[in-house]
């Protein structure tokens, strides 16, 4: 609960600051080392895709921690509970329903969160359109602005995923502000957490703009988790918290960035000590003295690309270390590759995976620092040029 501390501290000291007129406008002076930035929820997820995940439907018989009224054109209705803050004690939902109507298979969200459906838009279930925002439903809940319960809203995607229903919230948050005569635009996305509205799970920030001048395009290595570090007109400063609802972000200036440990680009490799799936144990001081890949794939999941990307970088790059991250991985196959399930290698798991399926991918310098990552399935765009280097 440390990220969601730090946010209810964030907003004591909003409360304490309220008639600060700098800070309303997001203004601030060089001088000042902790930034308190208000963000503004955006529809649709725009340089920054997000997923879904698939819904868990049950019938109306189960045991719900409420009612609600189904509408009655609906027939065979089923419900699911798309729960809206995991860091509150208290639970909350928005419902959704699918079944029948007129022999088609239909679904509703509760979207005015009144525990009444037959007010709610009855929707066709479709194929998931991942880059479009017209599909996308607006939808009221309740959640944890980090000091009180507070009403929000939100959009979220619903549609089929090989033949399967599947539900992902679909916003990002903008958050423009100036320091001195500098203007800046960060986006932040809450890059794993697609099944409730929750921030400070696994949120991540990129500068969008500066002075005007945007980027087109965002990918893994722009993107900086909590505890990273962003480059504001020469300046660094680490992303420090964010509120539970993603109101608010704080940013801290600190100096001597060049000597902190992390996956951030450029930051130095954290070390780690392993144990391969041939029961080999290796400690990372007995790689880095050339460069090194850590490749995180999901052949687990059935993933098969991810997998195969590794394997082609293992063939491709023979004067490299590259180690091969995944579970249930096979003992008897050539190379580095780690369990992750092995609780020896924990520690590496927190390291530099973090999640159960993962397919990032770190490039690991002679210098003991992270050149670069990106996802393994985009590695002939990224590591001709850094090998070749």
């Amino acid at each position: 609960m440390k990220s969601f501390n730090k946010a209810f501290l964030i907003l004591i000291l909003l409360s304490s600051c309220k008639k600060n007129n700098d800070y309303i406008l997001n203004s601030f002076t060089v001088a000042k080392d902790t930034l308190i930035i208000r963000t503004e929820k955006q529809k649709g997820e725009n340089l920054f895709p997000l997923g879904a995940v698939p819904i868990e439907f049950k019938k109306q018989s189960d045991t719900f921690p409420y009612p609600i009224k189904y509408p009655n054109q609906i027939q065979n209705a089923q419900r699911f509970l798309l729960e809206t803050d995991f860091q509150e004690k208290e639970h909350f939902y928005v419902d959704i329903i699918k079944g029948i109507k007129n022999r088609q298979e239909v679904f509703s969200v509760d979207e005015n969160n009144n525990k009444d459906l037959s007010d709610d838009k009855i929707r066709p279930i479709e194929i998931m359109k991942w880059d479009s925002t017209e599909p996308l439903i607006k939808c009221r809940y309740l959640i944890s602005n980090g000091n009180e319960i507070v009403t929000d809203s939100s959009w979220i995607k619903i549609g089929l995923v090989n033949k399967r229903l599947f539900v992902g919230r679909s916003e990002h948050l903008l958050a423009k502000f100036n320091i001195d005569n500098n203007n800046y635009e960060i986006g932040i996305i809450e890059y794993r957490n697609a099944r409730s509205f929750t921030y400070g799970l696994d949120s991540e920030i990129s500068l969008i703009s500066q002075n005007g001048k945007r980027i087109d395009s965002i990918n893994k290595r722009d993107l900086r988790k909590l505890g990273e570090f962003i480059n504001l007109n020469g300046a660094s400063y680490k992303f420090d918290s964010i509120s539970n609802n993603g109101e608010y972000i704080s940013l801290v200036k600190e100096k001597h960035t060049e000597s902190k440990i992390g996956t951030q680009v450029g930051m130095i490799a954290p070390a780690f000590k392993i144990v391969t799936t041939k029961g080999d144990t290796i400690n990372s001081s007995n790689l880095f003295n050339k460069t090194t890949i850590i490749a995180n794939s999901c052949g687990c999941g059935g993933d098969v690309e991810s997998t195969n990307a590794f394997y082609e970088i293992q063939n491709n790059y023979k004067d490299i270390n590259v180690l091969h991250i995944d579970s249930n991985i096979k003992t008897n196959l050539d190379g580095l590759h780690i369990d992750m399930q092995n609780t020896f290698n924990q520690d590496f798991y927190k390291k530099y995976r973090m999640q159960y399926c993962s397919r990032m991918c770190y490039v690991i310098g002679d210098d003991k620092r992270i050149l670069d990552k990106f996802l393994i399935t985009d590695w002939k765009n990224n590591l001709p040029e850094l090998i070749k280097e």
